[in-house]
């Protein structure tokens, strides 16, 4: 993974009311804004997770090792937006099970309880799927198009800060509104970390790397995340990562944000649905 990336996942044990708490550092890399990205803190609260695992189960030989397990689930209430800076992230061990082992993590800043989750870890998937349906992906080229909007030195980039991080790079053709245009509410794009190769913990991050998609319904601003839920089901191959984020029903009030990851192969690695806000309109 990116130093950047590997610098947010070093957790510290601390003190704590979980079975196992430990203390991390948000760097600004890692806003939208001026807050911490949410695919960022549910990457983060997925390593607190196969951490504690290993504190907590690891020397029990009948249970599968942490190197073999994977988020296959991670649901996230998003109570506050946590400044880029200092966390705390309380762990407690719920389920063990040689299938299934279910921990809840909580995230807290400053003592405030920032998001609540439940992550489930299990061996991932491996091998040819039984069935796989077409998708809207399947057109889209296993690298970037030479006309890719890059967030680097984009509109995009001066509120998604992540490109110190991660290259990303949008379709334009599903991208309408970077020419001032309005289209259907879904956003292609290529992604992959700094320097290296994804793996399952850059997976879940991207899981929440679109811009909102109702940006192309002329809807702009902040659009909070109520709650979001990734399920992770393998182990991305090397090379770019493609998304496509969409949305079914985009109410008065409320959307849902459906993101789909594949990797180079065209298998799919991760998948997730958040529920979030419409951005409210400036007066």
């Amino acid at each position: 993974m990116s130093d950047k990336i590997a610098g947010l996942l070093t957790l510290r044990p601390t003190e704590g009311p979980g079975d196992v708490n430990y203390h991390a550092s948000i760097d600004p890399t890692f806003t939208i804004g001026p807050k911490v990205h949410g695919g960022t803190m549910q990457m983060l609260v997925a390593r607190a997770a196969l951490h504690a695992y290993d504190e907590l189960v690891g020397s029990d030989e009948s249970m599968p090792s942490a190197a073999d397990l994977v988020p296959v689930a991670i649901a996230s209430d998003y109570l506050a937006a946590p400044d880029p800076s200092d966390v705390d992230l309380a762990v407690t061990l719920r389920k063990r099970g040689r299938t299934v082992t279910l921990l809840t993590v909580d995230l807290a800043q400053n003592g405030r309880l920032m998001v609540s989750s439940s992550v489930t870890l299990a061996r991932p998937d491996s091998g040819t799927p039984h069935h796989s349906a077409p998708s809207v992906l399947d057109d889209l080229p296993v690298d970037p198009k030479p006309d890719g909007i890059s967030i680097d030195g984009s509109p995009v980039g001066e509120v998604m800060h992540l490109g110190g991080a991660l290259d990303l790079v949008l379709d334009p053709t599903s991208f309408p509104v970077a020419r001032g245009e309005t289209g259907e509410p879904v956003v292609r794009g290529w992604t992959r970390p700094k320097n290296t190769e994804p793996d399952v913990d850059f997976a879940v991050l991207v899981c929440d790397i679109s811009p909102p998609v109702v940006m192309n319904l002329a809807l702009f601003g902040w659009a909070p995340t109520v709650q979001l839920t990734t399920y992770v089901r393998r182990h991305p191959a090397p090379g770019w990562l493609r998304f496509a984020a969409s949305s079914t029903e985009v109410g008065p009030g409320m959307f849902e944000e459906d993101h789909l990851v594949v990797d180079s192969t065209g298998t799919v690695v991760a998948q997730s649905r958040q529920l979030a806000l419409i951005p409210q309109r400036q007066s």
